[in-house]
């Protein structure tokens, strides 16, 4: 378990050892875009303990370039829910099968909100 106000550590093949959970999701999302991919719409979500749902829709908070959060459908198995996760969960992504693995298991994904707080 990470110490509370430190990003949890995930092994890694990089030289020195570990890599934040965010460097992890940065990695993953510079793969898709060396891949070529230019859109995650309809990648298929694997969370721990199965099928999340799939990729409706991704958002851009902080600026242009890098994704902040995305939309997962979770119509598969909760009708009409929609969840939103950041993309520092992202695990692992696979390519030529449009999937992607984060670090929650379902439960965490159904308890995700459905928005965002908007600022005022």
């Amino acid at each position: 378990m990470a110490a509370r106000g430190r990003p949890p550590q995930v092994s890694s093949l990089r030289k020195g050892g570990m890599m934040t959970a965010k460097e992890v999701s940065a990695h993953c999302l510079r793969r898709l875009k060396e891949a070529g991919v230019t859109s995650l719409n309809g990648f298929e979500v694997e969370a721990q303990d199965g099928n999340a749902g799939v990729i409706d829709q991704v958002l851009y908070w902080s600026d242009a370039l890098t994704p902040d959060f995305l939309i997962v459908g979770t119509r598969r198995w909760i009708f009409g829910h929609k969840a939103i996760i950041p993309v520092d969960v992202i695990e692992d992504v696979d390519v030529p099968n449009r999937r992607l693995r984060i670090r929650m298991n379902r439960e965490q994904v159904r308890q995700a909100p459905e928005s965002l707080p908007v600022a005022l």
